[in-house]
């Protein structure tokens, strides 16, 4: 048996029995780490708050050949706030189970982490909608995961930017305005430079942009559209939330 340390958010958890549960921890060295707490749930245990879905905690776990077990748990951020607001909730239901799909056993994940930490610290900041919220982190996520669409210029005859371009989320390449299929998504240079703007900037600014709301509505179906297109897969918690998002 060995033992490891990092600090990591819970994305999941499931209750075993009825004083243990099961967490699915998203840490930036070691990947997705699932392990079993015993007594996690028991009122005096010092590990109830830290296992609890969306805490971030440092934990030590202990690794045998093909399990882990949480041997100690510290916490060092909560976000029990959003439970108080049904759509901030569902939305960051939403991004666990996006991390969850997204992000793999011992496999290093630092950049997604702290893209997760920080849209749960604005969700609960109130510094930016959930809609926003959501867009931005989508984009970035496929960035990172190597969907990141092809963002340079036209892919027909290289124009960098017209009023209007045409995107297809098939392959993920931009088209000017001569150019465009007409298959693709009609979309205003300024969604286009807001894509560009999330999956090449610095992580730090990521999120420091304005879009007006005719056109955070075509980001925001855009980046969902061509999620699920790639993931071809649906989520439950995408579905809640959108069936009680503003």
């Amino acid at each position: 048996m060995t033992k490891i340390s990092a600090s990591g958010l819970v994305i999941r958890e499931q209750s075993v029995g009825e004083y243990d549960r099961l967490i699915t921890v998203l840490t930036a060295k070691y990947g997705l780490i699932k392990a079993f707490c015993r007594g996690a749930k028991k009122a005096k245990s010092k590990k109830l708050s830290a296992t609890a879905l969306l805490t971030y905690s440092e934990f030590t776990f202990n690794k045998t050949k093909d399990a882990f077990t949480v041997d100690e748990a510290e916490v060092k951020e909560v976000f029990f706030e959003l439970r108080q607001d049904v759509t901030k909730m569902a939305l960051a239901q939403y991004l666990c189970e996006l991390a969850y799909e997204f992000c793999e056993e011992d496999y290093e994940s630092e950049e997604i982490l702290r893209l997760f930490l920080n849209s749960l610290y604005l969700l609960k900041s109130d510094k930016k909608t959930p809609s926003f919220i959501k867009a931005v982190t989508e984009f970035r996520l496929m960035s990172l995961s190597g969907y990141m669409p092809q963002l340079v210029g036209c892919d027909n005859c290289g124009e960098y930017e017209t009023t209007v371009m045409g995107f297809d989320k098939e392959s993920g390449k931009i088209y000017c305005e001569k150019c465009a299929p007409a298959y693709s998504f009609k979309v205003p240079s300024s969604v286009i430079k807001a894509m560009r703007f999330v999956a090449l900037s610095d992580f730090s600014k990521i999120f420091s942009f304005t879009l007006s709301d005719d056109n955070l509505k075509i980001f925001e179906y855009l980046t969902e559209d061509y999620l699920l297109n790639k993931t071809q897969r649906k989520f439950k918690t995408l579905d809640f939330y959108n069936t009680i998002k503003d």
